[in-house]
């Protein structure tokens, strides 16, 4: 059993709870889900309800723009189910058109980074085929954020104001998302008026309303006046897509995640990895931990960035992260610092929602819109911001990942889950790009092989490789000397590195216990 936490130092405390338990990156989402909890919802109405209201109050990381993917464990399954709620390309995008003015790979900015936003399909299909409530019921809460107003909070503000520039380049965004100019301040009021408007229109008319009919006409018609290809068409043609997850076992725990085209595979492959080692043995923050985990990152994301694309396209050679025999030949081999394999900063542009209810069914659900405001284009007619998922594809024309018309791109979001003899026992999210594999990681090699507790876990000092560097955050600096002899390049990290969330289930005890980030604006909730 973990320690109890040092009262004296700074902290937060697990939260702990017997019918049911919630954890969000946003507070006003957990307590939207919390109650839809109290007043007899399920583990979707609740999540589907946090995420609705996180794509108001968290409008830099997500929103109905972008996309989702979700891990839905039912009570008396065995597994697992999975939804992937990403949105393709155009079916008319010519690309070497749109990488001539876009660029190779995609600017962040660009239109053509702008893919067919999955969430609204993918959110009501899972309250549709898995909840109990209706869509109208569901989107209350956002809505009356969205129309009424909701209270900026720090670590929202920091995130909007890193990306004032990008709002400030195009008049649209600029009028409705900065006020004189500037991103709003913590503990200001503000509202989107055009975006409550639109999540009213989703709950008379459910996902058509946004798909097909003049909202999608309006959408289309904008980004076409942006040098885009994107039609109606190509929103009425959107369905998101029930999937099987993939897991590995890890040292008598299975460790689920959802298929590409997201980055889960990366997860199970730094898990087999690191299988190899005895992680128990270590200082939890000491060189040699950080130093495994980062050869591990740079193996697994090398084999990520050459193999994982939209299957539609190029079949994923799963084994190549599952198969332990395959990850044994590939620990044998030296990664240090081998060059730019984790691409992205550690950004927690991203929003995640992990639910458990008093039937125990658990949810995993995970949105975003890529990078902070995504494209930073604004639709005034709606209040959409569009995300820039496309940013996401090689700019090389053979590789599985390469741009083409209506496809899905290398997705970085990635709910997880972990079970054992068949029950769910951590439900668990990280945010921040490319990081979320190596968060991930990192929070369950915490709780499996350190018996830290779900908030410890999620508390403790984080590294990650990032252009071939390995970022450290400030209280793991002094280990950089030694990292160094170890072969690494080391960096400071500027900002903080992600943020995770997740519940523990404890079947024996028939607890349900939450953590969630302090990096963020979260909070872990339970009854």
């Amino acid at each position: 059993m973990p320690p109890l936490r040092d009262f004296f130092s700074p902290g937060r405390s697990p939260v702990s709870g017997r019918d049911s338990a919630v954890v969000s990156s946003h507070a006003l989402a957990s307590g939207a889900a919390l109650t839809v909890l109290a007043e007899g919802g399920n583990a979707v109405d609740a999540a589907v309800t946090a995420t609705f209201v996180q794509c108001v109050v968290e409008p830099q990381s997500t929103g109905i723009g972008g996309d989702c993917f979700a891990l839905l464990f039912k009570k008396g399954s065995e597994r697992p189910i999975g939804l992937n709620g990403s949105g393709r390309s155009p079916a008319g995008l010519d690309p070497m058109a749109a990488q001539a003015s876009g660029g190779a790979p995609l600017a962040e900015t660009s239109v053509h980074a702008v893919t067919i936003p999955g969430a609204v399909d993918g959110l009501a299909r899972l309250l549709s085929e898995h909840g109990t409530w209706p869509l109208e019921r569901v989107l209350a809460p956002a809505i009356r954020f969205a129309e009424d107003g909701f209270v900026v909070h720090a670590r929202a503000a920091e995130e909007w104001g890193f990306v004032t520039a990008k709002l400030a380049a195009t008049p649209e965004a600029r009028d409705a998302l900065l006020k004189d100019g500037r991103a709003p301040a913590a503990g200001e009021v503000w509202r989107l008026p055009a975006l409550g408007a639109t999540l009213r229109g989703i709950a008379r008319g459910g996902a058509d309303y946004f798909y097909r009919g003049r909202v999608a006409r309006d959408m289309a018609a904008f980004l076409k006046e942006k040098g885009g290809y994107h039609t109606p068409q190509d929103f009425a043609a959107h369905r998101s897509e029930t999937v099987e997850p993939v897991s590995v076992s890890y040292r008598g725990f299975d460790v689920w995640q959802i298929p590409p085209n997201g980055q889960g595979l990366t997860t199970l492959l730094m898990l087999n990895l690191l299988e190899r080692s005895d992680l128990s043995g270590l200082a939890f923050d000491g060189a040699e931990r950080h130093h495994l985990i980062a050869e591990a990152a740079y193996k697994a994301f090398a084999r990520r960035d050459r193999l994982i694309g939209d299957p539609a396209f190029s079949p994923a050679d799963v084994e190549a992260f599952t198969d332990k025999t395959k990850a044994a030949a590939l620990g044998a081999r030296s990664a240090s610092c081998p060059g730019k394999h984790a691409a992205a900063p550690a950004r927690g542009d991203t929003a995640f929602v992990g639910v458990v209810d008093r039937e125990g069914t658990a949810v995993s659900l995970i949105t975003s819109l890529f990078e902070g405001f995504g494209s930073g284009l604004y639709h005034p007619g709606s209040g959409v911001v569009f995300h820039n998922r496309g940013s996401g594809f090689s700019a090389e024309p053979d590789h599985p990942n390469a741009l083409a018309p209506a496809k899905r791109a290398l997705h970085t979001i990635i709910p997880g889950m972990v079970s054992r003899g068949g029950r769910p026992v951590l439900c668990l999210g990280v945010t921040g790009g490319a990081y979320q594999p190596t968060g991930q990681v990192q929070l369950i090699t915490a709780m499996i092989d350190h018996q830290l507790d779900i908030q410890d876990a999620i508390d403790r000092p984080r590294s990650f490789p990032v252009d071939g560097k390995l970022q450290l955050e400030p209280s793991l600096m002094p280990l950089a000397e030694e990292l160094a002899r170890r072969g690494h390049q080391v960096s400071a990290a500027t900002r903080a590195v992600g943020g995770a969330h997740a519940i523990a289930i404890d079947h024996e005890r028939g607890t349900l216990t939450g953590g969630s980030d302090p990096r963020k604006d979260g909070a872990a909730l339970a009854l």
